[in-house]
Protein backbone atom coordinates (compact mmCIF):
# COMPACT_ATOMS: atom_id res chain seq x y z
CA UNK A 1 0.00 0.00 0.00
CA UNK A 2 1.07 3.60 -0.44
CA UNK A 3 2.43 5.57 2.48
CA UNK A 4 0.05 8.37 3.31
CA UNK A 5 -0.32 10.94 6.02
CA UNK A 6 -3.34 10.01 8.07
CA UNK A 7 -4.45 13.31 9.47
CA UNK A 8 -6.40 13.44 12.69
CA UNK A 9 -6.00 17.20 12.57
CA UNK A 10 -7.76 19.21 9.87
CA UNK A 11 -6.12 19.88 6.49
CA UNK A 12 -5.85 23.52 7.47
CA UNK A 13 -3.77 22.60 10.51
CA UNK A 14 -1.47 20.44 8.36
CA UNK A 15 -1.01 23.23 5.84
CA UNK A 16 -0.03 25.57 8.66
CA UNK A 17 2.75 23.12 9.53
CA UNK A 18 4.54 23.85 6.25
CA UNK A 19 6.03 27.05 7.61
CA UNK A 20 9.13 27.19 9.78
CA UNK A 21 10.70 23.80 9.09
CA UNK A 22 14.29 25.08 9.26
CA UNK A 23 16.59 25.48 12.30
CA UNK A 24 14.98 25.05 15.69
CA UNK A 25 15.22 27.86 18.23
CA UNK A 26 15.33 27.24 21.96
CA UNK A 27 11.68 28.25 22.19
CA UNK A 28 10.78 25.72 19.48
CA UNK A 29 12.74 23.02 21.32
CA UNK A 30 10.67 23.68 24.44
CA UNK A 31 7.34 24.10 22.60
CA UNK A 32 4.86 21.48 23.92
CA UNK A 33 2.53 21.66 20.90
CA UNK A 34 2.30 18.43 18.84
CA UNK A 35 4.68 18.00 15.90
CA UNK A 36 3.53 18.64 12.35
CA UNK A 37 4.51 16.70 9.19
CA UNK A 38 6.81 19.36 7.76
CA UNK A 39 8.78 19.73 11.00
CA UNK A 40 10.38 16.25 10.76
CA UNK A 41 13.95 16.96 9.61
CA UNK A 42 16.38 14.91 7.55
CA UNK A 43 16.78 13.77 3.95
CA UNK A 44 14.56 10.71 4.09
CA UNK A 45 13.21 7.93 6.32
CA UNK A 46 13.94 4.28 5.45
CA UNK A 47 11.83 1.54 7.03
CA UNK A 48 11.70 -2.24 6.62
CA UNK A 49 8.39 -4.12 6.54
CA UNK A 50 8.01 -7.87 7.15
CA UNK A 51 4.83 -9.28 5.61
CA UNK A 52 5.28 -12.86 6.90
CA UNK A 53 4.88 -12.53 10.65
CA UNK A 54 1.91 -11.29 12.61
CA UNK A 55 2.64 -9.75 15.99
CA UNK A 56 0.97 -12.68 17.71
CA UNK A 57 3.52 -15.06 16.16
CA UNK A 58 5.83 -14.12 19.02
CA UNK A 59 3.26 -15.58 21.42
CA UNK A 60 1.72 -18.48 19.49
CA UNK A 61 4.27 -19.19 16.73
CA UNK A 62 1.68 -18.77 13.93
CA UNK A 63 2.50 -16.79 10.77
CA UNK A 64 -1.01 -15.78 9.76
CA UNK A 65 -1.75 -12.06 9.44
CA UNK A 66 -5.08 -10.21 9.64
CA UNK A 67 -4.25 -8.70 6.23
CA UNK A 68 -3.34 -10.83 3.23
CA UNK A 69 -2.05 -7.79 1.35
CA UNK A 70 1.51 -6.64 1.13
CA UNK A 71 4.97 -8.14 0.77
CA UNK A 72 8.35 -7.66 2.40
CA UNK A 73 9.56 -4.20 1.44
CA UNK A 74 11.90 -1.29 2.00
CA UNK A 75 10.00 1.99 2.02
CA UNK A 76 11.67 5.38 1.49
CA UNK A 77 9.80 8.49 2.64
CA UNK A 78 11.12 11.81 1.41
CA UNK A 79 11.71 14.63 3.88
CA UNK A 80 10.58 17.18 4.64
CA UNK A 81 7.06 15.84 4.39
CA UNK A 82 5.13 18.48 2.51
CA UNK A 83 1.67 17.00 2.25
CA UNK A 84 -0.37 17.72 -0.86
CA UNK A 85 -3.95 16.59 -1.39
CA UNK A 86 -4.24 13.57 -3.67
CA UNK A 87 -6.40 14.34 -6.73
CA UNK A 88 -10.02 13.54 -6.05
CA UNK A 89 -9.47 12.47 -2.43
CA UNK A 90 -9.45 14.19 0.96
CA UNK A 91 -6.31 12.26 2.03
CA UNK A 92 -2.76 13.60 2.08
CA UNK A 93 0.21 12.13 0.26
CA UNK A 94 3.97 12.58 0.58
CA UNK A 95 6.85 11.55 -1.68
CA UNK A 96 7.77 7.88 -1.25
CA UNK A 97 9.23 4.85 -2.98
CA UNK A 98 9.04 1.13 -2.23
CA UNK A 99 11.18 -1.82 -3.26
CA UNK A 100 10.63 -5.54 -2.73
CA UNK A 101 13.33 -6.54 -0.21
CA UNK A 102 13.12 -9.79 1.75
CA UNK A 103 13.60 -9.16 5.47
CA UNK A 104 12.46 -10.42 8.85
CA UNK A 105 11.42 -8.98 12.19
CA UNK A 106 12.88 -12.14 13.76
CA UNK A 107 16.25 -10.39 14.10
CA UNK A 108 17.11 -7.16 15.90
CA UNK A 109 15.99 -3.82 14.43
CA UNK A 110 19.61 -3.30 13.29
CA UNK A 111 19.04 -5.44 10.19
CA UNK A 112 19.09 -2.27 8.06
CA UNK A 113 22.07 0.05 7.57
CA UNK A 114 22.39 3.10 5.31
CA UNK A 115 25.58 4.93 4.36
CA UNK A 116 25.99 8.42 5.77
CA UNK A 117 25.65 9.96 2.32
CA UNK A 118 22.33 8.13 1.92
CA UNK A 119 23.19 6.51 -1.41
CA UNK A 120 23.64 2.88 -0.35
CA UNK A 121 21.77 0.53 1.99
CA UNK A 122 22.20 -3.09 3.07
CA UNK A 123 19.52 -5.35 4.58
CA UNK A 124 20.18 -8.60 6.47
CA UNK A 125 17.80 -11.34 5.37
CA UNK A 126 17.58 -12.99 8.79
CA UNK A 127 14.83 -15.35 7.60
CA UNK A 128 13.61 -16.05 4.09
CA UNK A 129 10.07 -15.44 2.94
CA UNK A 130 7.29 -17.84 3.87
CA UNK A 131 6.24 -20.47 1.34
CA UNK A 132 2.61 -20.75 0.20
CA UNK A 133 1.79 -23.47 2.74
CA UNK A 134 3.85 -22.19 5.71
CA UNK A 135 1.83 -21.55 8.86
CA UNK A 136 4.40 -21.49 11.69
CA UNK A 137 7.61 -19.59 12.47
CA UNK A 138 9.59 -22.82 12.32
CA UNK A 139 8.67 -23.13 8.63
CA UNK A 140 10.41 -19.90 7.67
CA UNK A 141 13.63 -20.73 5.81
CA UNK A 142 16.91 -19.72 7.42
CA UNK A 143 18.37 -16.59 5.87
CA UNK A 144 21.87 -16.69 4.42
CA UNK A 145 22.15 -13.39 2.57
CA UNK A 146 22.44 -9.64 2.73
CA UNK A 147 20.74 -7.50 0.12
CA UNK A 148 22.41 -4.29 -1.16
CA UNK A 149 20.26 -1.43 -2.45
CA UNK A 150 21.47 1.45 -4.62
CA UNK A 151 19.86 4.65 -3.31
CA UNK A 152 21.65 7.13 -5.55
CA UNK A 153 18.13 8.32 -6.28
CA UNK A 154 16.21 7.44 -3.08
CA UNK A 155 12.92 7.78 -4.94
CA UNK A 156 14.07 5.10 -7.41
CA UNK A 157 15.76 2.40 -5.29
CA UNK A 158 17.60 -0.33 -7.19
CA UNK A 159 17.79 -3.71 -5.46
CA UNK A 160 21.11 -5.40 -6.30
CA UNK A 161 21.85 -9.15 -6.29
CA UNK A 162 21.96 -10.90 -2.92
CA UNK A 163 25.30 -11.71 -1.30
CA UNK A 164 25.62 -15.06 0.52
CA UNK A 165 27.20 -14.42 3.95
CA UNK A 166 26.36 -17.38 6.20
CA UNK A 167 23.68 -18.68 8.53
CA UNK A 168 21.03 -16.24 9.76
CA UNK A 169 22.63 -12.80 9.37
CA UNK A 170 21.27 -10.79 12.31
CA UNK A 171 22.68 -7.31 12.15
CA UNK A 172 24.51 -5.11 9.64
CA UNK A 173 26.43 -1.85 9.95
CA UNK A 174 28.40 0.25 7.47
CA UNK A 175 31.44 2.00 8.93
CA UNK A 176 31.30 5.82 9.06
CA UNK A 177 33.21 6.13 5.77
CA UNK A 178 30.83 3.69 4.07
CA UNK A 179 33.77 1.58 2.91
CA UNK A 180 33.43 -1.52 5.13
CA UNK A 181 30.32 -3.58 5.83
CA UNK A 182 30.14 -5.49 9.12
CA UNK A 183 27.71 -8.40 9.52
CA UNK A 184 26.79 -10.46 12.60
CA UNK A 185 25.77 -14.03 11.77
CA UNK A 186 24.96 -17.27 13.56
CA UNK A 187 27.58 -19.25 11.65
CA UNK A 188 29.83 -21.09 14.13
CA UNK A 189 33.42 -19.94 13.75
CA UNK A 190 32.46 -17.14 11.38
CA UNK A 191 30.09 -14.94 13.34
CA UNK A 192 31.85 -11.71 12.31
CA UNK A 193 31.88 -11.01 8.58
CA UNK A 194 33.53 -7.96 7.02
CA UNK A 195 33.58 -6.88 3.39
CA UNK A 196 34.94 -3.87 1.51
CA UNK A 197 32.39 -1.61 -0.18
CA UNK A 198 33.18 0.48 -3.24
CA UNK A 199 30.90 2.05 -5.83
CA UNK A 200 27.81 0.27 -4.43
CA UNK A 201 29.62 -3.06 -4.73
CA UNK A 202 30.28 -5.44 -1.82
CA UNK A 203 33.67 -7.09 -2.23
CA UNK A 204 35.16 -10.37 -1.00
CA UNK A 205 33.93 -11.52 2.41
CA UNK A 206 36.28 -12.13 5.35
CA UNK A 207 35.04 -14.01 8.43
CA UNK A 208 36.28 -14.24 12.03
CA UNK A 209 35.12 -16.26 15.04
CA UNK A 210 34.12 -14.55 18.27
CA UNK A 211 37.66 -14.24 19.56
CA UNK A 212 37.87 -14.20 23.35
CA UNK A 213 34.73 -16.31 23.84
CA UNK A 214 34.97 -19.66 25.61
CA UNK A 215 32.38 -21.08 23.23
CA UNK A 216 33.13 -20.11 19.64
CA UNK A 217 29.84 -21.65 18.45
CA UNK A 218 27.65 -19.02 20.15
CA UNK A 219 25.59 -16.74 17.91
CA UNK A 220 26.25 -13.04 17.47
CA UNK A 221 23.10 -10.93 17.70
CA UNK A 222 24.24 -7.34 17.06
CA UNK A 223 27.18 -5.52 15.50
CA UNK A 224 28.11 -1.83 15.56
CA UNK A 225 30.99 0.42 14.51
CA UNK A 226 32.37 3.10 16.79
CA UNK A 227 31.98 6.68 15.47
CA UNK A 228 35.64 6.77 14.38
CA UNK A 229 35.43 3.35 12.70
CA UNK A 230 38.31 1.94 14.74
CA UNK A 231 36.35 -0.35 17.11
CA UNK A 232 33.74 -3.00 16.38
CA UNK A 233 31.29 -4.08 19.09
CA UNK A 234 29.51 -7.45 18.90
CA UNK A 235 26.69 -8.43 21.25
CA UNK A 236 26.07 -12.08 22.14
CA UNK A 237 22.56 -12.02 23.58
CA UNK A 238 22.31 -15.58 24.86
CA UNK A 239 25.61 -15.28 26.77
CA UNK A 240 24.93 -11.77 28.18
CA UNK A 241 28.20 -10.55 26.65
CA UNK A 242 29.65 -7.80 24.49
CA UNK A 243 33.01 -8.21 22.76
CA UNK A 244 35.08 -5.31 21.42
CA UNK A 245 37.58 -5.61 18.60
CA UNK A 246 40.18 -3.27 17.12
CA UNK A 247 39.92 -2.90 13.36
CA UNK A 248 42.82 -2.11 11.06
CA UNK A 249 43.73 -2.29 7.39
CA UNK A 250 47.14 -3.58 6.37
CA UNK A 251 48.78 -0.81 4.35
CA UNK A 252 50.74 -3.20 2.12
CA UNK A 253 47.95 -5.62 1.22
CA UNK A 254 44.71 -3.82 2.05
CA UNK A 255 43.64 -6.84 4.12
CA UNK A 256 41.40 -6.29 7.11
CA UNK A 257 42.53 -7.19 10.60
CA UNK A 258 40.65 -7.69 13.88
CA UNK A 259 42.03 -8.31 17.35
CA UNK A 260 40.32 -8.40 20.74
CA UNK A 261 40.13 -5.09 22.58
CA UNK A 262 40.04 -6.37 26.16
CA UNK A 263 37.99 -9.24 27.53
CA UNK A 264 34.27 -9.66 26.71
CA UNK A 265 32.06 -7.61 29.05
CA UNK A 266 29.12 -9.09 31.00
CA UNK A 267 25.95 -6.99 30.71
CA UNK A 268 22.34 -7.36 31.75
CA UNK A 269 20.43 -10.39 30.51
CA UNK A 270 20.03 -10.82 26.74
CA UNK A 271 21.80 -7.76 25.22
CA UNK A 272 20.13 -8.00 21.81
CA UNK A 273 22.14 -5.16 20.31
CA UNK A 274 23.82 -1.90 21.29
CA UNK A 275 24.97 1.53 20.15
CA UNK A 276 27.99 3.72 20.77
CA UNK A 277 27.51 7.16 22.28
CA UNK A 278 28.18 9.91 19.69
CA UNK A 279 31.66 10.57 21.15
CA UNK A 280 32.52 6.84 21.16
CA UNK A 281 33.41 6.77 24.88
CA UNK A 282 30.47 4.57 25.89
CA UNK A 283 28.57 1.59 24.49
CA UNK A 284 24.95 1.06 25.54
CA UNK A 285 23.23 -2.32 25.26
CA UNK A 286 19.53 -3.00 25.36
CA UNK A 287 19.00 -5.98 27.68
CA UNK A 288 15.67 -7.66 26.94
CA UNK A 289 15.72 -10.26 29.78
CA UNK A 290 14.52 -12.95 27.35
CA UNK A 291 15.50 -16.61 27.63
CA UNK A 292 14.48 -20.23 28.05
CA UNK A 293 13.56 -19.53 31.68
CA UNK A 294 10.94 -16.94 30.61
CA UNK A 295 7.35 -17.84 29.69
CA UNK A 296 7.22 -18.32 25.90
CA UNK A 297 10.86 -17.13 25.83
CA UNK A 298 9.80 -13.46 25.88
CA UNK A 299 6.11 -13.05 26.76
CA UNK A 300 6.77 -13.26 30.50
CA UNK A 301 9.87 -11.07 30.55
CA UNK A 302 10.33 -8.58 33.41
CA UNK A 303 11.41 -4.95 32.96
CA UNK A 304 14.33 -4.54 30.60
CA UNK A 305 17.55 -2.70 31.34
CA UNK A 306 20.17 -0.64 29.57
CA UNK A 307 23.83 -1.35 30.39
CA UNK A 308 26.36 1.44 29.85
CA UNK A 309 29.94 0.30 29.22
CA UNK A 310 32.81 2.78 29.40
CA UNK A 311 35.48 1.89 26.87
CA UNK A 312 39.06 1.78 28.05
CA UNK A 313 41.36 4.59 26.96
CA UNK A 314 44.37 2.31 27.27
CA UNK A 315 47.06 2.62 24.61
CA UNK A 316 49.71 0.10 23.63
CA UNK A 317 48.73 -3.52 24.17
CA UNK A 318 44.97 -3.15 24.17
CA UNK A 319 44.31 -6.86 24.56
CA UNK A 320 44.50 -6.31 28.33
CA UNK A 321 42.09 -3.34 28.31
CA UNK A 322 39.26 -3.25 30.85
CA UNK A 323 35.80 -1.87 30.04
CA UNK A 324 33.66 -1.37 33.16
CA UNK A 325 29.86 -1.28 33.24
CA UNK A 326 29.26 2.13 34.81
CA UNK A 327 25.47 2.18 34.80
CA UNK A 328 22.51 -0.21 34.63
CA UNK A 329 19.07 1.39 34.35
CA UNK A 330 15.61 -0.15 34.17
CA UNK A 331 13.32 0.69 31.26
CA UNK A 332 10.09 -0.84 29.96
CA UNK A 333 9.47 -4.54 29.31
CA UNK A 334 11.26 -5.98 26.25
CA UNK A 335 13.09 -2.83 25.01
CA UNK A 336 13.78 -4.28 21.58
CA UNK A 337 14.89 -1.03 19.92
CA UNK A 338 17.00 1.90 21.10
CA UNK A 339 17.93 5.33 19.75
CA UNK A 340 20.49 7.87 20.94
CA UNK A 341 20.16 11.53 19.98
CA UNK A 342 23.08 12.82 17.93
CA UNK A 343 23.92 15.38 20.63
CA UNK A 344 24.22 12.50 23.12
CA UNK A 345 21.76 13.96 25.62
CA UNK A 346 18.81 11.59 25.25
CA UNK A 347 18.19 7.87 24.83
CA UNK A 348 14.87 6.25 23.95
CA UNK A 349 13.72 2.63 23.86
CA UNK A 350 10.73 1.00 22.15
CA UNK A 351 9.28 -1.52 24.61
CA UNK A 352 7.09 -4.38 23.40
CA UNK A 353 5.53 -5.18 26.80
CA UNK A 354 2.78 -7.78 26.01
CA UNK A 355 1.64 -6.25 22.71
CA UNK A 356 2.28 -9.58 20.95
CA UNK A 357 -0.60 -11.35 22.71
CA UNK A 358 -3.79 -12.10 20.72
CA UNK A 359 -6.85 -9.90 20.93
CA UNK A 360 -9.02 -10.84 23.89
CA UNK A 361 -6.11 -11.99 26.05
CA UNK A 362 -6.51 -10.43 29.50
CA UNK A 363 -2.76 -9.69 29.66
CA UNK A 364 -2.63 -7.84 26.32
CA UNK A 365 -1.38 -4.25 26.64
CA UNK A 366 0.21 -1.92 24.14
CA UNK A 367 3.90 -1.15 24.16
CA UNK A 368 5.64 1.93 25.46
CA UNK A 369 8.46 4.39 24.81
CA UNK A 370 11.02 5.00 27.57
CA UNK A 371 12.80 8.36 27.48
CA UNK A 372 16.06 8.81 29.39
CA UNK A 373 18.63 11.54 29.81
CA UNK A 374 22.29 10.65 29.27
CA UNK A 375 25.31 12.24 30.95
CA UNK A 376 28.08 12.07 28.36
CA UNK A 377 30.73 12.75 31.01
CA UNK A 378 29.86 9.96 33.46
CA UNK A 379 27.78 7.58 31.36
CA UNK A 380 24.86 7.83 33.78
CA UNK A 381 21.34 7.26 32.44
CA UNK A 382 18.28 8.69 34.19
CA UNK A 383 14.77 7.51 33.32
CA UNK A 384 12.52 10.48 32.57
CA UNK A 385 9.25 8.86 31.51
CA UNK A 386 7.53 5.85 30.01
CA UNK A 387 4.89 6.76 27.45
CA UNK A 388 2.24 4.12 26.61
CA UNK A 389 1.58 3.46 22.93
CA UNK A 390 -1.53 1.67 21.67
CA UNK A 391 0.54 -0.57 19.43
CA UNK A 392 3.52 -2.92 19.20
CA UNK A 393 6.49 -0.59 18.63
CA UNK A 394 9.49 -2.13 16.87
CA UNK A 395 11.95 0.49 15.65
CA UNK A 396 12.67 4.09 16.52
CA UNK A 397 15.04 6.88 15.57
CA UNK A 398 15.56 10.57 16.32
CA UNK A 399 15.22 12.90 13.36
CA UNK A 400 18.15 14.93 12.01
CA UNK A 401 17.53 17.85 14.35
CA UNK A 402 17.09 15.68 17.49
CA UNK A 403 13.70 17.34 17.93
CA UNK A 404 11.46 14.40 17.06
CA UNK A 405 11.26 10.66 17.60
CA UNK A 406 9.97 8.39 14.83
CA UNK A 407 8.44 5.07 15.95
CA UNK A 408 7.42 2.15 13.73
CA UNK A 409 4.25 0.32 14.76
CA UNK A 410 4.49 -3.33 13.74
CA UNK A 411 0.99 -3.85 15.04
CA UNK A 412 -1.64 -1.30 16.05
CA UNK A 413 -4.28 -2.06 18.66
CA UNK A 414 -6.52 0.56 17.04
CA UNK A 415 -9.03 -1.34 14.88
CA UNK A 416 -9.23 1.65 12.49
CA UNK A 417 -5.48 1.68 11.82
CA UNK A 418 -3.89 0.63 8.53
CA UNK A 419 -1.62 -2.43 8.37
CA UNK A 420 1.50 -0.66 9.60
CA UNK A 421 2.34 2.93 10.49
CA UNK A 422 5.00 5.35 11.65
CA UNK A 423 4.15 7.62 14.57
CA UNK A 424 5.91 10.89 15.38
CA UNK A 425 6.69 12.46 18.75
CA UNK A 426 8.14 15.85 19.56
CA UNK A 427 10.95 15.82 22.12
CA UNK A 428 10.26 18.74 24.42
CA UNK A 429 13.44 19.69 26.27
CA UNK A 430 13.90 22.27 29.02
CA UNK A 431 13.39 21.62 32.72
CA UNK A 432 10.75 18.93 32.16
CA UNK A 433 11.67 16.85 29.08
CA UNK A 434 8.84 14.79 27.62
CA UNK A 435 7.41 13.34 24.43
CA UNK A 436 4.37 14.87 22.72
CA UNK A 437 2.62 12.69 20.14
CA UNK A 438 1.77 14.10 16.73
CA UNK A 439 -1.77 14.04 15.36
CA UNK A 440 -0.76 12.18 12.21
CA UNK A 441 0.74 8.86 11.15
CA UNK A 442 2.27 7.54 7.95
CA UNK A 443 1.11 4.19 6.61
CA UNK A 444 3.98 2.08 5.29
CA UNK A 445 2.44 -1.32 4.57
CA UNK A 446 2.40 -4.58 6.51
CA UNK A 447 4.71 -5.13 9.50
CA UNK A 448 7.15 -2.16 9.75
CA UNK A 449 10.09 -2.70 12.10
CA UNK A 450 13.67 -1.38 11.55
CA UNK A 451 13.69 2.36 10.80
CA UNK A 452 16.58 4.68 9.92
CA UNK A 453 16.67 8.41 9.23
CA UNK A 454 19.22 9.73 6.76
CA UNK A 455 20.49 13.08 7.86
Amino acid sequence: MSPRILAVASPVLILMALAGSGCQSNSAMNDPTPPQPASISGRYIAVLSDADLSATAFADGMLSRPSANGADALTIIRLPMVPEPAPGTPSWDTGFAQAAVSNSVMGPPTSLTVSRDGTFAVVAETRGQAGPTATRIGELPMGTSVIPIDLTDPMSPVVLPKIEVGKNPQSVDLNPAGTVLAIATQRAGGQIVLAPVSSKTIGSLMAWPLMGMEDDAVAASGIAWSPDGKILAVTVAEKNLVAFYEFNIEAATGDFGLRPFGEPVTTGKFPFHGKFSPDGRFFITTDLQWGADVKNYLVGAPEGTLSVIKLSEQSGDKTAAFHPVVCTTKVGISPESMAISSDGKFVATANLRTSMLPAGDAQLVGGSISLLSFDADTGMLTLISETPIDAMPEGLTFDAGDQHLIVSKFRSLDPKAVDGELDFYKLVRGDEPRLVKGDFSVGVGVGPHGVVIVR
